[in-house]
């Protein structure tokens, strides 16, 4: 009997690894590096059994001090998360995961580790000799983190007429001012030594080799017509130390000189759970633009329940400040905002279109005829002047796509209080939302930051903006 168990046992394993996709430590060998570079694959599953058909290949690039393993370990855990996208209807394609060591996916500046030209042109065409990979730059993309972020960037800013598609994901980069206040020994062995300027102190650290490297130096309005080539995804999540002040600034530098990208800010750190959620919407993305779409639409838009109990006098009231949204959307953005009130306590939710009448001037009518313990506002569009002037009334504040100041570099937030800011990424006040998330850093404020996908339909927006907001609102 148990001789009959051990050999089900090891018929079950033996189905189990047949099952499994990930290919582990498969050779390679660089000339130019004169070094062993192994990498993993996922091949589509009727790869065997389609034997004429060709697939895009997508370029997974990894982490300093991380291998090609790491994407499918137990928090990014790639197969498990690949088979739920194509148990969803994802297409197939052929997934590469390289070993790029400490390289940030670049040459060095001495020209003796030339890892950028290796990948270039070594490592891309022996994938493409040796798999139905789709050779050309239409079918080839990268996706990256962290170190492997900057390298999923930098590859194809580079070498545009080989990738059509970049989504680096938590990119591991600094503005200058970061990179002069780096230790030393931090500087030298991370960036002096691939991009110039070992044991310089000050502005000798910012040398042409990096600049030429460098996102801030290269998305440039000169460079506009040959980086636009590229599509850009940009992915980082809200509680990132500097690495999200880096990632947003070169947003805003993206907006202001043209490019045309996709920007998103989630719930998240620099961990493998973060980046796994970033793939069930990068990775569909690319599909997307592969297959010649045009405008990228993922958001759905919520139900609404009309059916919502009246305002109750109590406990919190939230005010709804708008700049003059149509009267239907304005009940539906209430009722989104009561829905979460799952435990029915007392909640008011007060709209107030402050092209009629102020926020200040509501609230003080309100306040007449009601009683509460807690004020909360969310405002919108143009109404976030007031709210913001007004901060010191309310113990949470969230404001959706949102006009605060005119110098965005002087936004402050009180750390006594909530802040809950989201914008689209094609929004028209992405400087506030991106200022004060730096507000609240740097004094230590409670706080979520989103950036989301922007859609054609303004009312479609909004309602996912109310959406995003309604975990966090407390009673």
């Amino acid at each position: 009997m148990k001789k009959i168990l051990y050999i089900c046992l090891l018929l079950a394993c033996s189905l189990t690894a047949s099952a499994q996709r990930w290919q582990s430590s498969q050779p390679f060998h660089s000339e130019m590096l004169d070094q062993d570079l192994p990498y993993a694959i996922v091949l589509p599953s009727d790869y065997d059994a389609e034997a004429d058909k060709s697939y895009p290949v997508i370029y997974f690039t990894h982490g300093i001090g991380c291998t090609p393993d790491d994407w499918n370990d137990k928090y990014i855990q790639f197969e498990n998360t690949l088979n739920e996208m194509e148990a969803a209807g994802l297409g197939d394609f052929i997934y590469v995961f390289p070993t790029g060591f400490n390289s940030y996916y670049s040459n060095t500046y001495d020209g003796k580790y030339p890892y950028m030209d290796m990948f270039i042109q070594e490592f891309i065409p022996f994938i493409d000799n040796n798999y139905r990979t789709i050779a050309d730059r239409e079918h080839r993309a990268t996706i990256g983190f962290s170190m492997g972020g900057f390298g999923a960037m930098v590859l194809p800013l580079k070498n545009t007429d080989t990738f059509c598609i970049s989504a680096p994901l938590s990119m591991s980069f600094r503005t200058d001012e970061m990179y002069l206040e780096e230790p030393l020994k931090w500087w030298n062995e991370q960036w002096g030594s691939i991009f110039g300027g070992i044991d310089q102190e000050g502005e000798g650290r910012l040398t042409d080799y990096y600049k030429a490297h460098c996102p801030y130096y290269q998305f440039t309005k000169e460079n506009l017509e040959e980086l636009s080539k590229v599509k850009w995804f940009i992915h980082c999540g809200d509680d990132e130390e500097r690495l999200l002040i880096a990632n947003d600034d070169l947003h805003i530098q993206m907006r202001e000189n043209g490019y045309r990208h996709e920007y998103r800010v989630g719930d998240g750190g620099h961990t493998g759970r973060y980046w796994r959620t970033c793939l069930r919407e990068v990775i569909p993305y690319i599909e997307f633009i592969m297959n010649d779409g045009q405008q990228w639409e993922f958001d759905a838009v919520p139900e609404i329940n009309m059916d919502v109990k009246r305002n109750q006098d109590g406990g919190t009231v939230i005010y709804l400040a708008h700049d003059g949204l149509r009267r239907r959307l304005v009940k539906e953005m209430i009722s989104l905002i009561k829905s979460t009130n799952a435990e029915d306590k007392p909640l008011a939710v007060v709209a107030c279109n402050t092209r009629w009448t102020s926020l200040q001037k509501k609230m003080k009518r309100w306040s007449r005829r009601h009683s509460f313990t807690d004020a909360q506002v969310i405002a919108l569009g143009k109404a976030g002047r007031e709210a913001y002037g007004l901060q010191e009334n309310f113990s949470r504040l969230y404001f959706d796509n949102a006009d605060l100041l005119d110098d965005e570099t002087l936004l402050t937030a009180d750390p006594q209080k909530f802040w809950y800011m989201s914008q689209t990424d094609d929004g028209p006040y992405y400087k506030d939302m991106g200022g004060l998330y730096k507000a609240c850093k740097k004094s230590g404020a409670e706080f979520q930051y989103r950036v989301r996908n922007g859609l054609p339909d303004s009312r479609s927006n909004t309602l996912i903006g109310i959406e995003t907001i309604k975990p966090y609102i407390i009673y």
